[in-house]
């Protein structure tokens, strides 16, 4: 009965794993230009996980000396993406300032023509080449999306999710709520894919 038993056995075991189907490549929309602006972060052709809301002014905490402290205000908003989702330009501009900062991580700052100072920040990686100085037209692709900051080692990440910070800085020195913005362009981005 237990030779039956495992010859049984042997018979219904899977003689090889089933090659699982191979993910679709992701190819990503092109961007969407409206009114010389794009949406920052590149929706795919079959199914985009995007998420984003006005977080502009909430407060930032951190532990310090084994207590939770208010350390600052969040000036920009967070658009929560897969990791190594394109970022792009929101506008034309050139790039000044390209690098690692402690919380903002792996960023890019583009001063646009009209003196606003576009800053995208926690990136993965930037684009091969991308330098200080290089012009960059609105949907031109900037980095990935990333989860790099808070950390002074350059490359440190994992201190929270996947996401994109889009700062706007106006030529008199005050940083401004991106939202408006940024949901006006993601709606059109959807409605254009319709």
């Amino acid at each position: 009965m237990r030779k039956l038993l495992v010859i049984v056995l042997l018979l219904l075991a899977p003689t090889a794993l089933p090659s699982q189907a191979a993910e679709p490549r992701k190819t990503f929309r092109p961007a969407v230009v409206v009114g010389g602006m794009v949406f920052p972060v590149a929706r795919t052709n079959y199914y985009s996980v995007i998420n984003f809301r006005n977080d502009w002014h909430a407060p930032r905490m951190r532990y310090i000396d084994g207590r939770w402290r208010q350390v600052g205000m969040h000036e920009g908003n967070d658009i929560f993406a897969e990791p190594g989702t394109p970022v792009r330009a929101v506008t034309g501009g050139r790039v000044e300032n390209l690098g690692w900062l402690f919380y903002s991580g792996w960023r890019v700052g583009i001063r646009a023509p009209d003196g606003r100072y576009w800053f995208y920040a926690h990136l993965r990686s930037f684009v091969p080449g991308l330098s200080i100085g290089d012009r960059v037209e609105a949907g031109q692709q900037l980095a990935e999306v990333g989860n790099t900051g808070y950390g002074a080692d350059p490359g440190h990440s994992d201190e929270f999710t996947y996401h994109l910070h889009l700062g706007i800085q106006e030529p008199d020195g005050r940083w401004t709520n991106p939202y408006p913005i940024v949901r006006s362009l993601y709606r059109e981005a959807v409605a254009s894919a319709r």
